[in-house]
């Protein structure tokens, strides 16, 4: 989506109460509608979809499939047998470490050392290509990004650039209790926050980092990250940005609306970062009628999109679940920095934009975090 663009189905959040929300421009880029595919990721241009099995396929297979849609090239794929980990339980999280590997806790593998390690695994799905360029005379390309698993009955498929790893890596975290992530800058690890009520071991409470090129995870600490969800480092202020943690008391850590800024952890450090919190609130003054929010980078430059999701106006919580319809999509775009006296400021504020959502759109899952929001 063009966040500048005056389109025409486009319109001010002040339209919230008019009911003449426009619904986002048609076409879609992609329309999945097997409901199956209920875990989505982004790594690098690919859009990936995992689901335990797809239904009325050709074949009677159960082991799990993943889409992957390019959104440069335009290019769908359909993978098959996702690792056993991620096919037979939920995933957590995922996070993109570069543009070539993509990281994924699930919350159900079980290890016999239960002293050290939480329930659960992290696999990788990794790229290899070529190291030659991408183009030879007349036009051709030397290499093709294709996607594949380093598993049994790979004879059964095309050979392809993208890998499985075939065993989980253990986790010295419970992953019902993740509250937030950030990849450091540099791109060789990325941190998660956990915070779990019912566990009260080391595995339930602080933050942790996992090193992806040695292989090794880091418990720095009892502290925890200040945001929740995703945080995003800008280079401009030398910090990750992220939407500001707050717990509630029956839908446990969300973001308050405020935006807050956090110095990188040393990989080696035990010290608590500092932090600062910006005193703008970015949401909606209807507490009441907000579902869910992601931040979202554009660009860099402290360019950042706020993207909520709300019910529309008069409807409650519980009758938006199961019809999209009853939900807004709503889009802020501004820009973050220092101010002279150092503290976390908001400019360049652009109008909030609002989208009445597709009716297909199940609202449970958004309640759940099921949904990603991302810029391509």
């Amino acid at each position: 989506m063009d966040s500048d663009a005056d389109d025409v189905n486009v319109v001010a959040a002040g339209g919230l109460e008019s009911g003449d929300l426009r619904r986002l421009p048609k076409p879609p880029v992609l329309r999945i509608e097997d409901k199956w595919v209920n875990t989505f990721a982004v790594l690098g241009s690919n859009v990936i979809g995992m689901s335990p099995g797809l239904r009325n396929t050709y074949d009677s297979r159960s082991d799990g499939d993943t889409l992957t849609f390019d959104t440069k090239t335009g290019d769908l794929a359909l993978l098959p047998d996702l690792p056993n980990g991620l096919r037979q339980n939920s995933t957590v999280l995922a996070i993109s470490a570069g543009d070539d590997r993509l990281y994924v806790i699930e919350d159900g593998t079980v290890y016999y050392d239960d002293n050290e390690f939480g329930m659960g695994g992290l696999h990788c799905l990794k790229l290899q290509q070529d190291d030659d360029d991408d183009t030879v005379a007349h036009g051709y390309r030397k290499y093709e990004h294709r996607w594949s698993w380093c598993r049994a009955s790979s004879y059964l498929y095309s050979s392809t650039w993208w890998f499985w790893s075939c065993d989980p890596k253990e986790i010295p975290l419970t992953p019902d209790g993740i509250t937030a992530h950030a990849v450091h800058p540099a791109g060789r690890a990325f941190f998660v926050s956990v915070h779990c009520y019912h566990v009260k071991d080391h595995r339930g409470r602080g933050t942790f980092s996992y090193d992806t090129e040695h292989g090794y995870w880091t418990c720095h600490g009892d502290w925890e990250l200040p945001f929740v969800g995703q945080a995003h480092y800008d280079q401009g202020l030398n910090a990750w940005v992220g939407l500001h943690v707050q717990r509630d008391e029956h839908r446990g850590f969300i973001p308050d609306g405020h935006i807050c800024a956090c110095e990188v952890p040393s990989l080696n450090g035990l010290a608590e970062p500092d932090w600062k919190l910006g005193t703008e609130k970015l949401f909606l003054e209807e507490p009441e009628r907000h579902l869910d929010a992601k931040l979202v980078a554009i660009g860099g430059g402290g360019r950042f999109c706020l993207v909520e999701i709300m019910t529309m106006p008069g409807v409650d919580r519980e009758e938006c679940v199961g019809d999209g319809e009853k939900c807004v999509l709503r889009l802020t775009v501004f820009r973050v920095k220092y101010d002279d006296d150092g503290e976390l400021t908001i400019t360049d504020r652009r109008p909030a934009r609002s989208f009445r959502m597709s009716k297909y759109k199940d609202c449970a899952q958004i309640c759940s975090g099921y949904w990603q929001a991302f810029w391509a």
